[in-house]
């Protein structure tokens, strides 16, 4: 007869709560790491911060790659972008874990390293050292990897954030259609037309992107890896839930010049708007690595 001491049971529970919870209607806060915790007296700190996390973590896109948005300040937007957004997510699903003193804090970065793909986790002290400057309860120590020292005061180490409950929701599903408002998204994004070549009418915008949405439809229904996925809150209706990105491409050159965001909404994929292809990345390396050549060879 198998016998299990509480502490297991309650960690055996905890974790099947967290497996059937309904993830995708939770609201997300934004940028509660802010207000939580201190990440330096200037933007150069918290920048010396994530250039070390992302010299450690495993090699990826973390800057814009169109000059339009670029900081010449700022050369880890994306990256500071998904620390913001994980941890304003596992702060909704209660695994941010905290010494029982207070003493510390830690969350799942959601990164491993290099070598060895151990995970990488946030690591927080009580602010002690700029309590002048800011009453924000935690101060961003560093980063450290799995196996560091600093983590061995936590019993168990909080898991990674996690943002759908199937699989299906990320791949799109070619027996629906895409529906949209046309007018109200050409209307709605004139200028992000005009920033990627298309300063037309919006009668000739219209024809083009029923053309190009056609184009992604006909593509996608052949190869569904071409969808990525984001995760969209709707601070109106208090609801979250996956969309999925689609290449929108204008000339003969198969080369996207923006994304499509579509919404599954009962019986049909409901285009919602259009995004420049840096945000789409942006927006999509928050929950995975984007794969799909259209998206990572901007």
């Amino acid at each position: 007869m198998l016998m299990f001491s509480t502490a297991s049971l309650e960690k055996l529970f905890n974790k099947w709560v967290r497996r059937n919870r309904m993830l995708n209607t939770s609201y997300v806060p934004e940028y509660s790491l802010e207000e939580d915790a201190f990440v330096g007296t200037n933007r150069y700190f918290f920048e010396s911060k994530l250039k070390v996390l992302a010299i450690m973590a495993k090699e990826e896109q973390w800057n814009f790659k169109s000059e339009r948005y670029r900081d010449p300040e700022k050369n880890y937007p994306i990256l500071s972008n998904y620390l913001y957004f994980t941890y304003d997510r596992l702060k909704v699903e209660g695994k941010i874990s905290v010494l029982d003193d207070e003493s510390a804090m830690c969350f799942n970065t959601g990164l491993q390293t290099r070598d060895y793909e151990r995970d990488i986790y946030a690591y927080f002290v009580r602010n002690i050292k700029y309590p002048d400057e800011t009453p924000k309860k935690w101060y961003l120590s560093k980063f450290c990897k799995s196996n560091d020292v600093e983590l061995t005061s936590f019993s168990s180490l909080p898991e990674i954030a996690e943002y759908w409950n199937e699989p299906t929701d990320l791949i799109f599903d070619k027996r629906l259609d895409i529906r949209f408002n046309d007018k109200h998204i050409v209307e709605d994004n004139i200028e992000r037309f005009k920033e990627v070549g298309l300063d037309y009418p919006p009668e000739i915008l219209i024809s083009l992107l029923e053309q190009a949405t056609e184009k992604a439809s006909k593509r996608v229904r052949r190869n569904y890896k071409i969808a990525i996925p984001q995760f969209y809150t709707d601070k109106e209706k208090n609801q979250s839930k996956i969309q999925l990105l689609l290449p929108l491409c204008f000339d003969s050159t198969n080369k996207a010049a923006l994304a499509l965001v579509i919404s599954k909404e009962n019986n049909a994929y409901i285009a919602k708007t259009v995004l420049p292809l840096d945000w789409a990345y942006m927006n999509s390396r928050r929950i995975v690595t984007p794969d799909a050549d259209w998206i990572t060879s901007i």
